[in-house]
């Protein structure tokens, strides 16, 4: 990308897709339902229990509010979905961590030189893969539980809304991560495009400005 205006433009393009990225992961952490369960026989309306778990509270329709989720689960002793489920909610909030520098460095180089524009791509790179990484573990051990945990086994439980937007939270960041790579390694720096007679004037006419200073 040899033009300062096209690298300008695939920054505010990876702004926005950030954002994108950012809206995704907030949706997953604020809203219970990474698990959703039906439970039956049926309630006195004549519908289904349903009961949703979120990163902080769980849900269900007999009660129609949300309680803080995990805590009886750590109580009665059961450690290992605590533990792993609250690793989650840490994972997530900590993408949401590190995708707050990568917005101050897409904001920074938005209106940085072209100079800072075609290195900046490195640091925005390795935060982005921090990002896919830490995201990937927190959908990877909701995932894990649903497979192995005795209790989710036995009743209906399927992936939520929550998790699924966790998943494109990566899914995304993951792809500007690949295009942010391609994207910097194909950037000729700026003064490689000098053409080689003007490199050449400029070596001459710096001597000869020395000379004419003494």
């Amino acid at each position: 990308m040899r033009s300062p205006d096209r690298l300008l433009v695939f920054y505010l393009f990876s702004f926005l897709i950030i954002s994108i990225s950012i809206a995704l992961a907030v949706t997953s952490i604020a809203s219970p339902h990474w698990l959703n369960a039906k439970f039956y026989p049926e309630d006195e309306k004549g519908e289904p229990v349903r009961i949703a778990y979120g990163l902080h509270e769980k849900c269900s329709s007999v009660t129609e509010s949300c309680t803080p989720f995990p805590e009886l689960e750590c109580v009665n002793g059961d450690r290992e979905f605590c533990n792993i489920w609250r690793t989650t909610s840490f994972m997530m909030w900590l993408s949401l961590v590190i995708l707050g520098p990568t917005v101050i460095s897409y904001i920074t180089l938005i209106f940085s030189s072209r100079q800072k524009r075609e290195t900046g791509w490195r640091m925005i790179s390795l935060l982005l893969f921090f990002v896919v990484a830490v995201q990937i573990i927190a959908m990877a051990a909701v995932a894990h539980l649903l497979q192995t945990d005795p209790n989710l086994k036995r009743g209906n439980w399927k992936l939520g809304v929550s998790w699924g937007a966790a998943t494109a939270s990566w899914i995304v960041t993951f792809f500007l991560l690949l295009l942010t790579i391609v994207v910097g390694l194909r950037t000729v720096p700026h003064y490689a495009l000098l053409p080689a007679s003007a490199s050449r004037q400029n070596s001459v006419d710096t001597p000869m400005r020395r000379v004419g200073a003494h």
